[in-house]
């Protein structure tokens, strides 16, 4: 039996199994309406929100297709109070959450577009869990879009 070096048979695997598909999810605004301050909590959503769209990515798109995703704009759940604590108060009214969106598609299918999206029904199903998660309802939101704009059939 013939024995490859480590690093020649993880090639073999590697070129033996489709390509994952790619996701590239950028934030070119200096500005958002609803984020957050600049600095930490900004750049904490954006990560958060990248790497949602990057696990939507991997769960939808086939591979060999790979996405680039511009973030134009973010209205976040909610109302932001300023006082001692700054919060996020859900009242289910106008503020909802929102986003809009610039992609392209490339690959097995192609696609291009921008597409701005929003969910007014989001307090009307409640987090499953006892613990809300963070960012729940712009994830969902985010997870219906992808669903109806890149699912295979």
């Amino acid at each position: 039996m013939t024995r490859l070096p480590l690093n020649l048979a993880a090639l073999a695997l590697a070129a033996a199994l489709p390509a994952a598909a790619a996701v590239t999810v950028s934030f070119p605004s200096p500005t958002y309406s609803d984020i957050g301050p600049p600095g930490f909590e900004a750049d904490s959503v954006k990560n958060d929100l990248a790497r949602h769209i990057q696990e939507l990515g991997a769960k939808y798109l086939a591979p060999n297709e790979d996405l680039w995703l511009e973030v134009i704009d973010v209205d976040l759940a909610g109302e932001r109070t300023h006082g001692r604590y700054d919060l996020r108060v859900a009242r289910g009214n106008s503020d909802f959450p929102r986003m809009t969106l610039r992609y392209k598609l490339s690959g097995a299918r192609s696609a291009s577009g921008q597409d701005d999206i929003g969910d007014s029904s989001y307090m009307w199903f409640p987090s499953r869990t006892r613990q809300p998660e963070r960012l729940e309802f712009e994830k969902k939101m985010l997870e219906d879009w992808f669903k109806q704009r890149f699912a295979r059939p």
